[in-house]
Formats: C-alpha cells, structure tokens, sequence
C-alpha cells in the first residue's frame, strides 16, 4: 500500500468510531434510529392494534353493565368525565384515570373497562376526557386535566364520592399526565396542597427532555420552559401523596428506564407504595390489568385507596 492509500484507509478508520460516536450520542447511547423506537412501543408490541381495539369493546361492556354519569368540567366539549358509582355510594373514594394514546388518541370510551373493578369493590371510577393534539397543545391538555381534579374536589360529594379522597392514574401518555398532576402546585390553583391522596402511573414518561429528542417531537411542540414545566422529574418536591408505579418487562427500555427512575426517586422521599414489574406484559396490555381485580396491580390500587383515611 503507497503512503497515499494507507492515509486514505487511516483517515476512514478514525472518521468511523468518530461517526459512531456521534449517532450514539442523541441521548445516553442511543442514536437518532434507536431513539425513535424507543419511544414508538409499536416496535415492541406486535398486537398493539388487537389491543387498543379491545379498549374500546371492553370499556363498551363496562358501559352497559354499568352506565355511567357524564358530566362536564369545563367549556370545550372535550371537557367532560364518566362518572361510574355503586348504588347509594357515599363518601367513596375516587380513582381517576388519565387515559393513553400518544397525547394525540383515544378518549373516555375507551378507558371504561376498569370501572367494574372499582365499582364492585366500593370506589368510585372516573374516566377523563379532554382535547388531544392536535386540536391542543400539550401545556392545554394539562391544564384541561388539574380543571378535571379540581371540579371533582368540589362536585364528587354529589355522585357519593369523598372529595378527600381523590386518587388519580394513567398509562402511557395518560401516565405522564398522571405525574404532571401529582406534581402540580394545587394551592396556586385554588385548591388544597393534598388535593390527590394517592397515583398510580403505568408506564409513563416523567422526564420529556429525551422523550422531545425523538421522533414525537415531530408533532409535540412546546418550549424548553413547558417541557421543563411538564417534566415531573423536576418536581418531586411538590409531591403530598404515595404513589405506585408499574410497567411491563416487555416495553421499550426507555419507557422501562423512564419508570424505573421515577419510581426510585419516589422512594428516596419515602412516597414509593409500591413498584410493579408486570412479567410478559407489553405496553399496551399493561391497562388490561386493571380490568381484573384479582391482579397484583388491581390488588395494590384498591389496598392504596381504602388505606387512606
């Protein structure tokens, strides 16, 4: 090989680590490619849309064994919640949840099927509905959500839920917004600083820094201060109640990695009830466990509610 090859052939193998070392450097080690499928869970689960089409049979099910009260909390007409009581319910607690779907799907219809578990076992289930991307951003659908907790802390009493027990849940996207509202600031909005007694966050994302590198942010778009805002990793103080926190062992890592960190930190400040690592479950199955209440999660949200006095 002359001199002029063997540069050529030295430059090329400095260049190639020097470009591997760039892709891997988007977030940890992922490059661009992995990044993006670590945040599309369609990637890990083959059954995602047999799943998500059962959401809406089964919450159909729970709707005719046992309709529910729709009432509205707000002005827009995505503003609204099912309201699924036992008969002549009084001073129940509440479990609300934050239905998923990638900040931009799904709506209350499709979050029914784990009313059956509550009603049957003296709670009150209230499945939430508010505006998706892109008819809002996502600072709105927040916002859309704490006016949902806080209509409920002063109406639930009406429908025979205890307005002092107050528990909210959500899975994926909805898990996110479950982690916004048990870090959120309620006396700045009028309301008491214990207003949620309790979280339950399935498969959620708490930190958004990584979650705006991937290919989401091609249709989330807020700024550095809402997605500073929106992180519940960056306000663990504002946390007054236990929580629990549960994903499969088949999801993305980063959705993994995502609720291991916060579910750690919950338990540094002594708030983490419990944490549950669902064997063979993928991300979309993971909500299903709620349909059952003889499951390890059913079990340990319905132990966190009636515990709280």
């Amino acid at each position: 090989m002359d001199r002029r090859h063997f540069s050529i052939a030295l430059a090329a193998a400095i260049a190639a680590p020097l470009t591997a070392r760039a892709q891997s450097a988007v977030f940890l080690d992922y490059t661009q490619d992995a990044l993006d499928k670590a945040y599309d869970q369609r990637v890990w689960a083959p059954n995602a849309q047999e799943v998500i089409a059962r959401y809406a049979s089964d919450s159909a099910a729970a709707r005719q064994k046992y309709p529910p009260k729709t009432e509205r909390y707000g002005e827009s007409e995505a503003e609204a919640l099912d309201i699924f009581a036992p008969a002549g319910a009084k001073d129940l607690p509440v479990m609300v949840f934050i239905h998923g779907g990638a900040w931009r799907a799904l709506t209350k219809s499709d979050a029914s099927a784990p009313a059956p578990t509550f009603v049957e076992n003296g709670c009150i289930y209230v499945a939430l509905d508010f505006a998706v991307i892109p008819k809002v951003r996502l600072p709105e659908m927040a916002a859309q959500c704490r006016r949902a907790l806080l209509w409920l802390h002063k109406n639930v009493a009406r429908f025979g839920g205890d307005p002092e027990k107050i528990f909210v849940s959500g899975h994926s996207s909805g898990g996110h917004l479950c982690g916004v509202m048990l870090t959120t600031d309620w006396e700045a909005l009028g309301g008491p600083k214990n207003l949620l007694k309790g979280g339950v966050a399935l498969s959620g994302m708490f930190e958004l820094h990584p979650v705006m590198l991937s290919g989401r942010s091609s249709y989330v778009k807020i700024s550095q201060e809402e997605l500073a805002a929106l992180s519940a990793m960056r306000h663990l103080d504002r946390i007054a109640c236990n929580a629990i926190v549960a994903f499969g062992d088949k999801e993305s890592p980063e959705f993994q990695r995502q609720s291991n960190e916060f579910a750690t930190a919950l338990a540094g400040m002594g708030r983490l009830m419990r944490k549950i690592v669902l064997p063979g479950r993928n991300h979309f199955v993971v909500p299903e466990e709620l349909n059952d209440a003889k499951t390890e999660l059913s079990q340990a949200v319905l132990t966190m509610m009636k515990a709280t006095g």
